[in-house]
């Protein structure tokens, strides 16, 4: 025996801890999950744990299945048990067969051995599989019990709302064309804020602020910047248009002075994995935010507004401040700051503005993810990148364990195109005719699709019962549900509503602006949220809930109650405007408030049990723009042409295309493209004047002296020349173009010109059209696959050859301006007001808008 005494086993100790995620490590041949919890490092529990799958197999099987076996890196593996337990499978409780592997990457293959039978539950993450089964939720506080590091016990969760240290950071890149090259243009400026007023500027040029830290050369800042990191150690760390842009900027500036780059807590880079539609990041130990796709996401979904997707816009919008440090900066001029030793300040103050404005955007945005997180169980790092319906899934997910339910299989990729070629039916619109009107009120249901599906039990699983033939929830496509067993999707999102119900209630009692309140409104925004995507989850062709008798039944009824209400608006004397799946614009004519809100009253008597019509706002005033239709739409629409025949297009009334303003002076605007890349600043700014005259002063008068001024001005050449500019990137190479277009030909002539280094794929054009042409057929010699090389001569020059690059630009073409950018988007508004070209060009007949009513 030995002498040596044997090691103690370290004290079994309770302890509380907040929980990140799960994932799971193989050591000394098992397989033990580690959970992460919150603290000042990675901080890990451990406990062993099983993966599994089910598989549709008789008891008697067992002893056969038992022997299966399957190749896994080239080892050979067979089940570790087999035991029959009961589960619910779709909708009904059955026997089915619960197989054990040994470790979670050996459960594919363990499946495939197994393809005799019918399986399911065998591409579920494990991480996620753990806590499904052990019913934890991320952002919870546990108790639990360790011995060292090893979990031996939760003995409870509560709900915690634990403050994370958050770091933003931002670069600035030497952009001599436009757009700057990772391999060639080095960055310049790496800014980082922890709060309001704490950050820095890294960078390597002598500037006399404070906040700027001098690191000598490029190589010096990215190593400073790796040092940072490790010092503050953030727990969540936030970009903007991080991901697309700054992480592979950085990765490829530290590749080329031969260095790594070091953001996880284990010194690793970052990851990125395709979701979808878009590359979605990640840093080790760490929750990372890219806030540009997180707040595309919320807008589409409707949880924040946001007209444009510049930082500067959203922090606006958001926030509801303006940077001052970034008033008067243009991005594409940030190489000529650099090298201009007077600029330098200016360019520090600018960087570190958006350190900051990022760092500020960030507390306003990452509560309502983090209650997302907490609301769908899904791990904030995951909840950052998810789409809706991943959302949606994952509470689904763990309430189908809860009620020893097997989640269904993902679709194959073969049944999920089969699903998207036979789309569904969708909402009601009607359109409106377009025009000005005034005195609206419009009216929105109050989670119309969620309140159809809890009200009729809509779920795969209880559509065409046998039941519930005769007396089950009957839909307008003849499908029914069942009216005695309560199915998944109904019950939960049941719960959801009824908690937010809840919340909002509570939230009447709080005071606004306090930390209490900003909590409970970001979770109740989150269920919101959440409620709202379940339909679409119903309809997604990759849902592993998909039916589509059950969307189509969703959808058939809310065309039935918005058709419904539209009729007794009519009945009770209103003037129907215009519908829109959930929303009802009407006409109030001699109306009052108190009519409106007693009608409200009314219709909402009769609807279902959590439906309820809303009152939005009450608009004194708005304007509904057309739109072109051709072909058999326009035959349909009748317009004559002028031999009498029906016309090749037509006009009719634009859905989701308006503006209007409520009765306390906001302007709300759908559709309209108040942006586009092809649209200069002057037609911008002149859109929007126009559609503030029509809709504030009611004055179609003061709206055409505005755009008759912009064109004296423009006539005269007393406007700037920077109002003409035009910016379009080129996302070709030269030699990738097959027509001629305005951004081509400004950048090949900047190219013969220039003796800096040339424009070529990415870089960004900010182009005038010229007066006249200084345009050479053979500059457009290297493009070789532009279909027409040469030039033929013509005494009208095209609008291409008169671009030139801003620097260049002597002059502007007035009559381009005024007739291809400056009257189209102003006589999209004001032609519904018998406005006609003329009018604006030379004058003509005008009357006020009451002649529009």
């Amino acid at each position: 025996m030995s002498d040596e005494p044997k090691k103690s086993k370290p004290p079994v100790r309770k302890r509380r801890g907040v929980l990140l995620e799960a994932d799971y490590i193989i050591k000394n041949n098992e397989t033990r999950v580690r959970l992460q919890m919150k603290g000042k490092r990675i901080y890990y529990l451990f406990d062993r744990y099983e993966p599994y799958f089910y598989l549709d197999a008789p008891a008697s099987a067992i002893p056969e299945l038992m022997k299966a076996s399957a190749l896994h890196r080239g080892m050979q593996i067979r089940p570790v048990r087999i035991e029959e337990v009961e589960r619910e499978v779709e909708g009904k409780k059955r026997k089915v067969l619960k197989v054990y592997g040994k470790h979670p990457p050996e459960i594919p293959d363990l499946r495939k051995a197994l393809e005799k039978y019918p399986a399911w539950e065998f591409n579920i993450l494990f991480g996620r599989r753990y806590m499904m089964d052990h019913g934890l939720a991320p952002l919870s506080e546990l108790r639990y019990e360790r011995q060292g590091r090893r979990l031996l016990k939760v003995l409870g969760q509560k709900e915690a709302s634990p403050a994370f240290r958050t770091m933003t950071f931002d670069i600035e890149t030497y952009n001599p064309l436009g757009a700057p090259r990772p391999e060639r243009d080095p960055a310049i400026m790496i800014s980082y804020a922890t709060s309001t007023k704490d950050g820095k500027v890294l960078t390597y040029k002598k500037i006399h602020k404070p906040f700027v830290q001098d690191c000598g050369d490029e190589k010096g800042m990215l190593e400073a910047f790796n040092q940072l990191i490790h010092q503050q150690d953030p727990e969540v760390l936030v970009g903007y248009n991080s991901t697309g842009f700054d992480l592979p900027y950085l990765e490829a500036r530290t590749k080329h002075h031969q260095m790594n780059l070091k953001l996880g807590r284990d010194g690793s880079s970052f990851r990125v994995k395709r979701r979808g539609i878009r590359d979605v990041a990640s840093v080790r130990g760490r929750i990372y935010v890219d806030l540009l796709p997180l707040l595309r996401f919320l807008s589409f979904i409707g949880a924040v507004k946001v007209s444009r997707f510049s930082l500067e816009v959203a922090y606006s919008e958001i926030v509801g401040h303006t940077s001052e440090l970034k008033a008067g900066m243009e991005r594409l001029d940030i190489w000529k700051m650099w090298d201009d030793p007077g600029q330098l300040p200016h360019l520090a103050d600018y960087s570190q503005g958006d350190a900051h404005i990022t760092w500020e955007l960030a507390q306003a945005v990452l509560p309502l993810e983090f209650e997302m997180s907490r609301v769908t169980r899904l791990p904030p790092s995951d909840v950052m990148g998810a789409t809706s319906s991943q959302l949606v899934e994952s509470l689904l997910m763990h309430e189908a364990v809860a009620r020893h339910a097997i989640v269904p299989n993902r679709p194959s990729d073969v049944e999920a195109k089969r699903r998207e070629m036979n789309p569904i039916q969708g909402a009601f619109v009607r359109t409106p005719e377009p025009g000005i009107y005034e005195n609206m009120v419009v009216f929105d249901f109050r989670g119309l699709y969620p309140s159809i599906i809890t009200a009729h039990n809509i779920d795969p699983f209880t559509l065409n019962c046998a039941c519930c033939k005769d007396d089950g929830y009957r839909s307008p496509t003849g499908a029914h549900f069942c009216k005695k067993h309560h199915g998944l999707i109904p019950d939960v999102l049941a719960k959801v509503v009824k908690a937010r119900a809840e919340l909002k209630d509570k939230l009447k009692k709080l005071e606004p602006g306090s930390d209490e309140y900003r909590a409970m409104f970001a979770r109740q925004q989150s269920l919101k949220i959440l409620a709202n995507s379940y339909y679409g989850y119903l309809a997604f062709s990759r849902s592993r809930y998909y039916s589509r008798e059950a969307a189509e039944s969703v959808t058939a009824w809310g065309r039935h109650y918005i058709m419904q209400t539209g009729e007794k608006a009519e009945k009770a004397g209103f003037k129907l405007l215009y519908q829109d799946t959930d929303s009802c614009f009407l006409l109030m004519g001699e109306k009052k408030k108190e009519d409106v809100l007693a009608w409200m009253k009314h219709v909402n008597a009769d609807l279902p049990a959590g439906m309820e019509l809303e009152l939005e706002a009450f608009y004194p005033r708005g304007v509904f723009v057309s739109k072109k239709v051709a072909g058999s739409a326009a035959k349909a629409v009748g317009s004559p042409n002028e031999s009498g025949g029906p016309s090749k297009s037509a006009s009719t009334g634009a859905k989701k295309k308006y503006a209007l303003i409520d009765d306390k002076g906001r302007i709300k605007i759908r559709g309209f493209e108040l942006v586009r890349r092809d649209w200069s600043v002057v037609a911008r700014e002149t859109q929007r004047k126009v559609l503030e005259a029509i809709l504030k002063d009611g004055s179609k008068e003061r709206a055409v002296k505005i755009v008759r001024e912009v064109i004296e001005q423009i006539r005269s050449g007393k406007m700037p020349l920077e109002k003409f500019v035009i910016e379009t990137q080129l996302v070709k190479g030269i030699d990738g173009y097959e027509v001629k277009s305005p951004e081509l030909a400004a950048a090949l002539k900047y190219n013969s010109k220039t003796k800096n280094e040339k424009m070529g794929q990415g870089a960004v054009v900010r182009f005038v059209i010229t007066r006249s042409s200084s345009m050479n057929p053979a500059l457009y010699e290297p493009c070789k696959k532009l279909k027409v090389v040469q030039a033929k001569s013509s005494s009208k020059t095209s609008v291409s050859d008169k671009a030139e690059v801003l620097e260049y630009a002597k002059d502007y073409d007035p009559d381009y301006y005024i007739d291809h950018q400056i009257v189209p988007t102003v006589l999209k508004i004001l032609k519904e007001l018998g406005v006609e070209e003329e009018d604006l060009k030379r004058g003509g007949k005008q009357s006020g808008l009451g002649a529009f009513f």
